[in-house]
Order: C-alpha cells, then sequence, then structure tokens
C-alpha cells in the first residue's frame, strides 16, 4: 500500500515532518465538510430528481456517506505516533477522501450521460468544480489530490465528450486541463509546505537545544534590551534569586525586576532607587565588567556583563559562595598551623613587619622565641599523636600567658614564637617570658600520660635591635639558642656577642666541611698501661684538626659542632680505619680505644663501618676497644642495645666512658655486658680532696672485678694518684703522667722502645 500512498522522497522524510504533513490532513474544518456534504447532496439531489435516475441517487448517498465517515472520523495525537500508526490514519484519511470524490466523479459522468437537461448538467459540472476545489485543500498529500482530481475530471471529461457538441467537448477537455493547473499547484504547494515545516522543525529543534543549553547552564543567564527590558532568562537565574517566574518573565522592566528582588529578601533595607542607578553604573562602566553581588543570606554572586550591538546587555550570574569560601580557607591555611591553629611563619613575618611599621613613641615591641625542652623524647617515647595533642595544649597555655593585642605562631616542629605589642621594655618581655616559662612548666595531661617538659625561651626587642622582621627574629632565636646553652627553663635577651659569636661558629662550620673535603685532621694517641706490670697496653686514639689558620684544634671545640651538622659521621669512619691502620703495625697484643658519638648509632651503618674497617686492617677484631658514654645508650636503647650486641659479636670489645658522671650508669652495666669500665678524671683529680672520690673509685673497681670488667682510672697527673689507684685495684691507668697525646710516629716509636725484641715484626 506505501507504493501507491507515498512517494520516494516522502518515504525519506522524517517521522516529525510526516508527522506534521499527515496531520494538515486532518485539520480541514467541519464546516467545509459539511459545506461539502450540503453541496453534493443539493446538487446531487436535484440531478436525481430532475433524471429520476436510481444510480444518481445511489452514488449522491454513497458520496455523502464517505463524507460523514470524514466527519466523524477520530483524529489522532500526531506527536505520539510511530510510523506505522501514522500511516494507518492516512490510509484511512484516503479512502474516505478518494471514496467521496470518485463517487462524485461517477455522478457527474452518470448525470451527463443519462441527461440531456442543461440545468442537471450545470449542477453536476458545478458539484465536480467544488469537489476539486476541496480535493485541494489536500495539498500536504499531492498524490492524494492528484487521485482525487482524477477521479472527478476524467470520467466527467469522458462524459462531456460522449455527449458531443463542441461545446461540450471544450469543457471537457477544460475540465483536463483544470484538473492538471490543480494538481501542479497541489503539487507545488505541497513543496512548499513541506520546506516550511523543515525550517519550523528546524527552528523547533534550535529553539529547545537552545532552551536545554539556556536552563542547564552552571550560570544564571539574562538579555536586556537597550530600554532595560528583560528579552530572555533562564531557570538558573530565576532559582538563584528565588524570583516568581510569573513576575520575571520577557517584558519586565529592569526597575521592577530589582523592586521583586527587594521584596523576596535578597535585599534588606535598600532604596530602589539607590539600588538601581548603582546596578546601572556598574553596568555602564565599560564594554564587559565584573562584579559582586552581596545577598542577604549571605551568599555572593559574580555577575559579568557584555553589551549587544544592538543594545541592551547579556548577565551571567554565578554563585561563587562556596569557591569564596574555599578560597578564604585555603588563604587562611596558607597562614595558620593545621595542628595547633595559630598563625605560622608566613603570617608572623607579615604581623610583625606591620607592628614594626607602627611602634609608638617610648614604646618597644618584643619577639620572644621558644621551644619546648625534652620534646623529642614525648614522640620517641609516646608516639606522634601524643606529641601532637601535646603541642596543641601547649598552644592554648601560650595564647592564655599573651594579650589579646599579642601574637602567638607556631614556626616550626616545636618552636614558637610571640609578638608582643608595643610596651615597656624589658619588664614586659620579662614578665611574659616568665609566665611563658611558668605555664610550661607546669604538668601536661594527654590521655593517661603525665607529661613534664618545659620552655627557654630567647627575646629580641625592637627598635633596638633591630626594625627588620627577618633580623629581629634571628636575634631572638639566637638568644633562644643562649639560654638552652646556660640551662634549661629560662629566658635571654638578645646581645650582639650573640651573633658575633655565631658568625664564629658558621665560620669553623665552613672549615670544618672544608676540611672534611681536605683531609686536615690528624690521629694522635695516647697510651693506656697496665697497672700490674706498668707495660702498655694500648693507646686511645684521639683526633686534632690541623686548622691552616689557626693551628692544632682539639676536639672539644669542634666535635659538637660536627655531631650538630652532621659531619661527625664521615669524621668517625676515617677516625676507625686510621685507628685499625696504624694498629695494625703494632704488636698483635696491643690495643687501640675509638670513641663513638651518639649520631654514629642513629644512621645505622655503624656496623657496616666497624666491619669495614677490621678488614682492610686486618687486625683481631679483640684489639679494638671502642668507647661509649651515657649518652649513646640516652637515645633509643633499644636498638642501640642491638647494635652493640652487633659489634660485641664481631669480637669487638666495648667500653663505658666517664663512668660515674650520669644518674643511671649502673643500670646500663646491667643491660650490656661492658668489657671496660672507664673512671671519670673527675674522681681522680678529687681523689686527695674528700673520701667520696676515693669511696667511689674503690667502689667502681669492686664492681669491676665482680663483674669481670677492666677498670680504667683516666686523668692521672701524678705518682701519688698512680699509687692509690693501684691499691684501689685500677687494671688500666692513663693520663699526663704516664704519657701525653701523641702522633702516630711518636707512638709507633714508644712501642718500639718498650718492646724492642721484635715485638713489631709480630704484626
Amino acid at each position: 500500500m506505501e507504493w501507491l500512498l507515498l512517494g520516494e522522497g516522502e518515504k525519506k522524510l522524517p517521522l516529525p515532518i510526516y508527522r506534521q504533513l499527515l496531520s494538515g490532513l486532518y485539520q480541514t474544518p467541519r464546516t467545509v465538510m459539511l459545506g461539502s456534504g450540503g453541496c453534493i447532496a443539493s446538487l446531487g439531489g436535484l440531478a436525481a430528481f430532475r433524471t429520476g435516475d436510481f444510480w444518481i441517487a445511489a452514488l449522491t448517498l454513497l458520496a455523502l456517506l464517505f463524507v460523514v465517515m470524514g466527519l466523524f472520523r477520530r483524529s489522532p495525537v500526531f506527536d505520539e505516533l510511530s510510523f506505522q500508526e501514522a500511516f494507518q490514519f492516512e490510509t484511512l484519511y484516503w479512502i474516505s477522501a478518494l471514496g467521496s470524490s470518485s463517487a462524485v466523479g461517477a455522478l457527474s459522468a452518470r448525470a451527463l450521460i443519462v441527461s440531456n437537461t442543461p440545468v442537471v448538467h450545470l449542477l453536476v459540472l458545478a458539484l465536480a468544480m467544488a469537489t476539486m476545489a476541496i480535493a485541494q485543500r489536500n495539498y500536504c498529500r499531492p498524490r492524494l489530490v492528484a487521485m482525487q482530481l482524477a477521479s472527478v475530471a476524467l470520467p466527467g471529461a469522458f462524459a462531456l465528450l460522449s455527449h458531443g457538441g463542441v461545446e461540450y467537448g471544450i469543457l471537457g477537455v477544460g475540465a483536463v486541463v483544470l484538473s492538471l493547473m490543480v494538481g501542479r499547484t497541489a503539487f507545488a504547494l505541497c513543496s512548499n509546505a513541506q520546506k516550511s515545516i523543515i525550517k519550523d522543525q528546524q527552528l523547533s529543534d534550535q529553539n529547545k537545544r537552545f532552551d536545554a543549553a539556556l536552563n542547564n547552564m552552571a550560570q544564571g543567564l539574562c538579555m536586556f534590551d537597550a530600554e532595560g527590558q528583560l528579552l530572555v532568562c533562564n531557570e538558573k537565574y530565576l532559582s538563584m534569586y528565588g524570583f516568581s517566574a510569573e513576575i520575571v518573565r520577557p517584558g519586565i522592566g529592569l526597575i521592577d525586576l530589582l523592586q521583586h528582588s527587594i521584596d523576596v529578601g535578597n535585599h534588606v533595607g535598600v532604596a530602589l532607587d539607590d539600588f538601581h542607578d548603582e546596578f546601572i553604573a556598574k553596568i555602564s562602566s565599560g564594554d564587559a565588567s565584573t562584579f559582586w553581588n552581596e545577598l542577604e543570606d549571605g551568599r555572593t554572586i559574580a555577575l559579568s556583563h557584555e553589551h549587544m550591538a544592538s543594545g541592551g546587555w547579556v548577565t551571567t550570574h554565578e554563585d561563587i559562595t562556596e569557591r569564596r569560601q574555599a578560597e578564604a580557607k585555603i588563604a587562611y591555611m596558607a597562614r595558620h598551623d593545621a595542628l595547633t591553629d595559630l598563625p605560622n611563619r608566613v603570617s608572623f613575618h607579615e604581623r610583625l613587619t606591620e607592628a614594626l611599621s607602627r611602634i609608638p613613641v617610648h614604646k618597644q615591641v618584643a619577639v620572644l622565641c621558644l621551644d619546648l625542652d625534652r620534646f623529642k623524647s614525648v614522640n620517641d617515647t609516646l608516639g606522634h599523636p601524643v606529641g601532637d595533642a601535646l603541642l596543641q595544649q601547649v598552644a592554648e597555655r601560650l595564647k592564655a600567658s599573651v594579650r589579646e593585642n599579642d601574637c602567638v605562631s607556631r614556626i616550626g616542629g616545636d618552636e614558637f614564637a610571640v609578638i608582643q605589642a608595643p610596651a615597656s621594655q624589658p619588664e614586659s618581655a620579662i614578665a611574659l617570658a616568665e609566665r611563658i616559662v611558668s605555664a610550661l612548666g607546669r604538668s601536661f595531661y594527654v590521655g593517661s600520660h603525665q607529661i613534664s617538659i618545659g620552655a627557654s625561651v630567647g627575646i629580641s626587642v625592637a627598635p633596638a635591635d633591630s626594625l627588620e622582621a627577618n633580623q629581629l627574629l634571628k636575634n631572638a632565636d639566637l638568644a633562644l639558642y643562649q639560654a638552652k646553652a646556660e640551662g634549661r627553663g629560662n629566658h635571654r635577651f638578645f646581645v650582639p656577642e650573640m651573633d658575633r659569636r655565631m658568625q664564629s661558629r658558621r665560620s669553623l662550620e665552613l672549615d670544618l666541611r672544608k676540611a672534611v673535603v681536605d683531609g686536615e685532621f690528624e690521629m694522635y694517641y695516647q697510651p693506656l698501661v697496665g697497672t700490674s706490670d706498668g707495660q702498655i697496653s694500648g693507646f686511645e686514639a684521639l683526633i686534632r684538626w690541623n686548622h691552616p689558620a689557626e693551628g692544632l684544634i682539639l676536639p672539644d671545640q669542634f666535635i659538637p659542632l660536627a655531631e650538630d651538622i652532621g659531619l661527625i659521621v664521615p669524621i668517625g669512619e676515617w677516625v676507625l680505619r686510621e685507628a685499625c691502620s696504624l694498629a695494625a703495625t703494632w704488636p698483635p697484643h696491643i690495643g687501640v680505644s675509638v670513641n663513638l658519638s651518639p649520631a654514629q648509632f642513629r644512621t645505622g651503618d655503624l656496623v657496616r663501618t666497624v666491619t669495614t674497617a677490621l678488614a682492610v686492617s686486618g687486625i683481631d677484631p679483640c684489639r679494638l676497644h671502642l668507647e661509649i658514654t651515657e649518652g649513646v645508650l640516652l637515645e633509643h636503647t633499644d636498638e642501640t642495645l642491638k647494635i652493640l650486641h652487633s659489634l660485641r659479636d664481631l669480637g669487638v670489645r666495648i667500653a663505658m666512658d666517664d663512668f660515674g658522671t650520669g644518674y643511671s650508669s649502673l643500670s646500663y652495666l646491667r643491660s650490656f655486658p661492658f668489657d671496660k669500665i672507664k673512671i671519670d678524671q673527675s674522681f681522680v683529680q678529687d681523689l686527695f680532696s674528700g673520701s667520696e672520690a676515693l669511696s667511689i673509685i674503690r667502689a667502681v673497681t669492686d664492681l669491676g672485678r665482680n663483674l669481670g670488667m677492666i677498670t680504667t682510672a683516666e686523668g692521672i697527673e701524678t705518682a701519688e694518684q698512680l699509687e692509690q689507684l693501684r691499691k684501689e685495684g685500677c687494671s688500666e691507668v692513663q693520663g699526663y703522667h704516664l704519657g701525653r697525646p701523641m702522633s702516630a710516629a711518636s707512638a709507633t716509636q714508644l712501642l718500639k722502645k718498650a718492646f724492642p725484641e721484635g715485638g713489631l715484626e709480630a704484626a
């Protein structure tokens, strides 16, 4: 059936266009259909009455039946039809339309053939012409129009030509020509209709896409003409401001829209005229600009407008409340410590710079730097979560210790700083420092832990010390360094001498780094003598620094600095290699003692370093004596003991140096089986000053004897001291009375004299 109803071009039409063309068939007004039925009834009825012909009457009734069918046919919702459903409705329409026109064509031909009455001929020709005119309304389906015209014109033309006569022949030809003209017009109208429908469909689709894009924008959008009348806006714009769609719609003026914004509570207490004038001034400021609209509920809307060439403007509205809050949060976080919520170093510098720029006359600004005493042990023993909680409590106590216009900052791990607002100095700074030391000296409670720490404070004052923020903070830090060096839990003011000492320390640090690279160190050796036979039992290796400008520098002047800056590890490795290499040239019963720093235990490579030194030198591990102080065991006890056991497993001897000077020396003898105890020289120096030193020495020697440990007394400077220590049972002695530290060559020469009979060759 499709081949008859639809042409090839029509089959390719999109469904929406096909639906619109089909809907045009069903849009024929009922008045036209009633008129058509009335025309068929009156003209066909008169023709049947004048001729008395049954078939004319029957064909008239048949034509009327098809008109009635069309009159009562159901009009569907075309937008919901599928192609097959639409095609079924078109088929029904074709049946009704072709049936009616075919009946009229047959009726006309019958009347012209059976009757010679001019009136009858006139009636049926008028009916045919009317049917052909009505058929033209179906121009949306030109094939239907052509068939309707053919069904009316061809039977009539045949009848006219058959009737005879020039007049009837001309009428017959005219009917065919007229039908062709009407058909051609229908095809032209159909083509135009299709183009119009396609354009309308494209415009509709474009409008839908525009509406979809407009209403799915993340921003609100509104467009105004040159007169300030709203042309278009999207749903986001309405919802953003809580506008009513019944009020804010195309055509509303700007001033009425602003009044509605005030009415819905976006701007409370704002005068309409001022609001309008301010808005016009902003959008008239240039070709394009952006400004913020602060709403009463706390939201911030960013308005960006663009002028149109035809006048008027387009404005986009973006809710930037969350973005501004995020930016404010980021800005806050960039200037505040995440753990304590105190200002950080960046914020501290900004506030200090501002404070220094407006110091009143006769007033001074103080900067206090402080760090916590014993905080590292809290982290190491109780863990970082406890340490973090402790820092938060410290921050609260510091804030409670200062005035409202002072500023407390956290500038490092356990380092804090305070800007004391302009006040009379030094009294105010002293009072604040004492409050801080007192507040942080009280016990803290974190969970089930009672924690005791403390604080040291360094103070610098502006403008006396400096008016530059970085320099003032540096001066306070130098004062803090001095306060810690003199004993924790106190405060010190900056004095220029501190800076000179620090500059000297920095210079020494640079020289020390150069010394490591250039090999400016030299090993000296002090003999250890057995008390039983008076023979040399070994040497203690002591490092010296041959400074190119300062000459020979003793270890107590540079070893602490080397430990602070991390150079003690490479220096210690060099000392081990040198001492073992030299010991390899000595008699096999002569040992060498090397002092170890706590820093060497922290690296985790100490066992490897010792193993390498022994392997390269080839000496028996038992000849190497490693001396440690309590400082080694105070840090990371479990890990340190593990390393000591690993060294002892190599065959190396371990000695406790400076025994008796610490508060827990005896407990360490229980935790590790030392091979030697070295009695600190302070007891030897006080040997004849009272009974306490002698009693301690006697107790230590008895302890060593009972535990199977060698006891070595340091600092022997007189024969009387030597004789007394021999009586007390010391195994070994060392000191200037027995031999000063000497070069490697002198130590070797001393051994040659002490063991002249092939002692060195044995090595």
